[in-house]
């Protein structure tokens, strides 16, 4: 029993500090102080140093980040909004090229329809002008006919053809006046 003597005498549960063992537990913390603070002291701060480094570059990174979003992010707005004038631009060409295309149709249609309606009046002119020739022809043969019944005789082709010529003549200057 080697600690025998420094167990207290007065009562088996009574607390009794000696100061023989104060001054050991003080120098055994000191000892572990300092074999902490020299073998593991310097590692541990150097790996906390490292990790703080880290922390803060990984905020500086995110700072450099969030700046290139945001200028990244005014890029595509710039882009977007050349882009879209570009577009309205590109828009109103067309609009104006289908206008102008429009409009050229409508005068090539315009031109066609008055050359259409020239043509038909000339071919109606034309079929008029034959008609009557036609006309003159059949009446000058009635007429010739209906001269020699009155007459009772035959007229030669230069009477009749005068004959003709003279009716209508006649004919042509009533409907004129009419």
């Amino acid at each position: 029993m080697l600690f025998a003597p420094f167990i207290a005498e007065e009562s088996p549960t009574a607390l009794v500090v000696h100061p023989f063992w104060v001054l050991v537990s003080i120098v055994n913390f000191l000892v572990l102080l300092y074999l902490l603070r020299r073998v593991m002291w310097g590692p541990i701060l150097a790996t906390l140093d490292r990790r703080a480094a880290k922390i803060r570059e990984g905020l500086e990174l995110t700072e450099a980040a969030r700046r290139e979003r945001e200028q990244v992010k005014q890029e595509v707005e710039k882009t977007l909004g050349e882009a879209r004038r570009e577009a309205a631009a590109i828009a109103e060409r067309t609009t104006k090229a289908a206008e102008a295309a429009a409009a050229d149709i409508r005068t090539q249609a315009k031109t066609e329809a008055d050359r259409i309606r020239g043509k038909g009046r000339t071919d109606a002119q034309a079929l008029h002008d034959q008609a009557l020739a036609q006309l003159r022809n059949e009446v000058a043969s009635m007429v010739v006919l209906a001269a020699s019944r009155i007459l009772g005789r035959e007229i030669s082709a230069e009477q009749h053809r005068a004959l003709i010529e003279r009716s209508l003549e006649e004919a042509g200057t009533e409907l004129k006046q009419n």
